[in-house]
């Protein structure tokens, strides 16, 4: 039956290597995992396994990765607007269980969009 899906402690290297040179293997559906995840660190800030999305890092996220999704991500206003509706407990910071929402809003519209018939 596969792998289990424990989290291994922080700093663990798999085979050898760190974690973000494994995002290249693997099939299709696992590259586009690592990506999402690798997204949220690459703008996130704080200490390890408490990283944040600040407005500004969020509207960087947005205008960097998501403008083919989401519209408006150049406009400021736009921007703070998402911020606070996918800040869910309204504490001026996404965290990756926020961020993970929204990218699963995303995932449903893509999938009304393009694969609903």
């Amino acid at each position: 039956m596969g792998q289990s899906l424990q989290r291994k402690p922080s700093g663990e290297k798999r085979d050898g290597r760190e974690p973000g040179e494994t995002a290249g293997e693997g099939s299709e559906l696992e590259r586009g995992l690592h990506a999402i995840v690798g997204s949220f660190y690459r703008y996130a800030e704080g200490p390890e396994g408490l990283k944040e999305l600040d407005q500004a890092a969020f509207q960087r996220l947005l205008r960097n990765e998501l403008s083919h999704q989401l519209t408006d991500t150049e406009h400021t206003e736009a921007a703070l607007n998402m911020f606070q509706r996918v800040d869910a407990n309204q504490d001026q910071k996404i965290s990756f269980e926020e961020y993970w929402d929204l990218v699963t809003e995303i995932c449903r519209v893509i999938q009304c969009r393009h694969y609903n018939e």
